[in-house]
């Protein structure tokens, strides 16, 4: 067999079988000059191929090399002018991509940039055993050049040319993990096709711990065939067969290749082709969740549940220090979860880590939507918030520290804390999103008798007392003390209303500083504060991703505050980020002053005065626990809208309750459906419907009595008053612990109820 019958037989193969025997025929008919070779020149070549865990992942760094194949086209026919120092400033110089990114362009012009760069799923023998095929039409290898670039391991071919994203020179290695067989091919303007097959080879378990991946030669080099430019385009193509698909079963949403793709490609630097026609029936263009969150619409595109926005920051940069540079913030808020729809940011990223972090586009890690619930207190928007995070502009030694070369997974570390800490206060100093997490919880709130919460509070501090807890005089602020231990409860504060519009005038009459006049703004070393600012100005005289375009100018005089950065100019409002200087000392002060110039106009202005300040000490542990204003919710099924927005697990039997603080109101939220709980309710409703609603307010006792006491265990254990880290490991233990103590309480309460008899009758001591 010929190295050209070779390259057609698996041209044309439907199976794996098919691929493994044509190979076997080549390798029977060239017994002196066929061999396989390790991939990277690498005996042990297994840790570096098989470092990642997602085989879609893996397939999204071969397109991500596609992406460069015809960026490095561009660059040849345009003679490297002008010189690009990013992936997304050539899409620009050479492809005519917007500034915002693919949104901005039409339909037809990316379905006309996505055909260079092409994903087609063939049906192979079934999910686990696709045949996946990455085909772009860029600058293509020659030959001679295969073993030291597409078959290399940590190779420094893109080391020095900053308008490609490859960087490690390994992330495609990595889909030869989930292949049985791998066909390459490339060809360099008219040159021959240079191919080779790829595949993991046993060697004796006697003599080996373990196998290698090998690729195949002949008579020393890869093998070659003679094509017309018809037949094969100059490009690079990359044909997986037996590819294992199975972790992606549904033909689009968050279970899907298309879903991952966009959600991986969040914002591409080109957009991609994905012919999945053989197996679910359709062709569509991968321009990244970004795109589509920004209204970019495709020919195929189904209507995506939610997309309608309540409330949406475009991309704004602030600086993390001299030393780390800076990064892009934006996010959006999707329509609120519904019985139809739980879940909505799912269709655009992993709903249980909605914060993505990006590198020329392509998602590099995430973080957790503890991030959003707890952190930075906005329990009700965990399932529409979605936030992104451009690390585009960290420096080179941020991003070290930050991200690991395979793209999966972020560092723990300073600027980690940083990153995080930054994205938290920017949450939090947006009223809009207050005021919408507010009126989500309002929504879903329950009516309840002020007695019989007054009657729970004292039962759970009597408890607390019996397990030798020392709770004072209740504390809380919620409400003044009535006896020791007892608190009259307090409703919460109702929702923000919606902040009145502002009309806006061209030119623009006011620009203020929203906080009181002759007050000082107060900064400790390194305390960062975002300062909102009202105008009546459009949006067109602010651009926070370039400072020198802006009409709008923050300036400091004195010492000990710098500038950090702002965001934009939204209906007539945006926030300056201001911060300590880390060699302030306290009693320095200064004037923070925000400009609006208008052409041939006065220029319009507004200042406050600052003051440096010492840190403030961290308050000595508690003594003793308190007994902070709390309220029970019951959350009825995984329907429930609590339950979507608390993001809960569907399996009824992995969670009991939760606690969140809201507005100084510790809200414990408990699932009625829990079978250790709903068994014996249902039990006791078909006996004594009395009894069965006592056994809940004493079942809801305990859990109460528990959250306090954990709360308390968690305000001790924190050291000082930063951020705390997002931990999804904390967080599942949590949640194991509440399920072991809601069956305990279940236990004690219906035990309870058979002591005392009658509801009523008296308190089990």
């Amino acid at each position: 067999m010929t190295a050209d019958e070779l390259f057609n037989r698996i041209s044309n193969a439907a199976t794996v079988s098919e691929v493994g025997e044509a190979v076997e025929e080549f390798l029977a008919s060239n017994v002196n000059g066929a061999a396989w070779v390790p991939v990277g020149g690498r005996e042990n070549n297994r840790g570096t191929i098989e470092v990642s865990t997602d085989p879609g992942r893996s397939a999204v760094e071969r397109l991500t090399n596609g992406i460069d194949g015809v960026l490095e086209a561009q660059h040849e026919s345009h003679s490297g002018i002008p010189d690009c120092r990013s992936p997304k400033d050539a899409a620009r110089a050479w492809l005519g991509v917007p500034e915002g990114g693919l949104s901005e362009m039409t339909a037809t012009q990316r379905r006309a940039i996505a055909q260079q760069i092409s994903v087609k799923i063939r049906a192979g023998e079934g999910r686990e055993s696709r045949i996946l095929e990455i085909r772009d039409s860029g600058i293509g290898i020659s030959p001679e050049l295969m073993a030291t670039t597409i078959l290399s391991l940590n190779e420094s071919n893109k080391m020095q040319k900053h308008y490609l994203a490859g960087a490690y020179g390994q992330g495609g290695s990595s889909s030869f993990a989930p292949s049985k067989w791998t066909l390459i091919a490339s060809r360099h303007d008219n040159l021959p096709v240079g191919f080779t097959i790829v595949h993991y080879q046993d060697l004796p378990a006697d003599t080996y711990k373990m196998g290698r991946y090998v690729y195949l030669t002949l008579n020393g080099s890869v093998l070659q065939t003679e094509r017309s430019q018809e037949e094969f385009k100059p490009g690079t193509l990359v044909s997986h067969f037996g590819y294992d698909l199975s972790p992606y079963p549904s033909p689009v949403g968050p279970n899907s290749f298309y879903g991952l793709l966009n959600a991986v490609l969040f914002d591409p630097v080109l957009p991609v082709w994905l012919d999945d026609h053989e197996v679910h029936g359709y062709r569509r263009v991968i321009k990244g969740s970004r795109n589509a969150l920004n209204g970019a619409i495709d020919e195929g595109d189904e209507p995506r549940r939610g997309t309608i926005l309540s409330h949406k920051i475009p991309m704004f940069f602030t600086s993390l220090g001299t030393d780390y540079g800076r990064i892009g913030v934006e996010y959006w808020v999707l329509q609120r979860p519904n019985r139809d729809n739980k879940r909505p940011s799912a269709a655009f990223v992993n709903p249980t880590r909605p914060i993505v972090l990006t590198i020329n586009g392509q998602n590099h890690a995430e973080l957790s939507q503890v991030l959003i619930r707890r952190n930075a207190e906005l329990p009700y928007l965990t399932q529409r918030l979605i936030c992104h995070i451009n690390c585009d502009h960290l420096s080179a030694v941020a991003k070290r520290a930050l991200f690991a070369s395979t793209r999966e997974e972020v560092r723990r570390g300073a600027v980690y804390d940083l990153v995080q800490q930054e994205l938290v206060r920017i949450l939090r100093s947006d009223d809009e999103l207050t005021r919408l997490n507010s009126e989500a919880r309002e929504q879903g709130r329950e009516e309840q008798d002020e007695s019989a919460v007054q009657q729970m509070r004292n039962e759970v501090a009597r408890l607390l007392r019996l397990q030798g807890v020392d709770v004072g005089s209740g504390t809380g602020g919620e409400s003044q003390p009535t006896r020791e231990g007892e608190e009259r409860p307090r409703r919460p504060r109702p929702p923000r209303p919606a902040p009145l519009p502002i009309d806006l005038h061209e030119p623009p009459t006011y620009i203020k500083l929203a906080w009181p006049e002759g007050e000082e703004i107060t900064f400790y070393p390194e305390q960062r504060r975002y300062l909102r600012v009202i105008t009546d100005a459009t949006s067109t005289y602010h651009n926070a991703s370039n400072p020198a375009q802006s009409r709008i100018n923050f300036i400091t005089t004195g010492s000990g505050v710098v500038s950090r950065g702002s965001t934009p100019l939204e209906g007539g409002r945006m926030r300056l980020i201001a911060e300590g200087a880390a060699s302030a000392t306290p009693g320095d002060t200064g004037v923070i002053r925000v400009e609006l110039s208008r052409p041939g106009l006065p220029v319009l202005s507004d200042e406050r005065p600052f003051k440096t300040i010492q840190v403030p000490q961290a308050p000595p542990a508690p003594q003793r626990a308190t007994l902070p204003p709390f309220r029970l919710q019951a959350v009825r099924g995984p329907t429930d809208n609590h339950w979507i927005d608390l993001a809960w697990p569907d399996d009824i039997t992995q969670v009991a309750s939760s606690a969140e603080m809201e507005d100084g109101v510790l809200v414990i939220y408990y699932s009625t459906v829990f079978p250790k709980y709903a068994g014996p309710r249902q039990l006791l409703e078909q006996r004594d419907v009395a009894k069965a609603d006592s056994y809940t307010k004493r079942y809801e006792i305990w859990l109460a009595v528990h959250s306090l006491m954990l709360r308390d265990k968690q305000l001790l254990s924190e050291s000082d008053q930063s951020v705390a880290q997002e931990d999804e490991a904390a967080e599942q233990r949590e949640r194991e612990e509440r399920v072991r103590v809601a069956t305990l309480s279940a236990l004690f309460a219906a035990r309870e109820i058979q002591i005392t008899g009658e509801p009523g009758s008296g308190d089990a001591e």
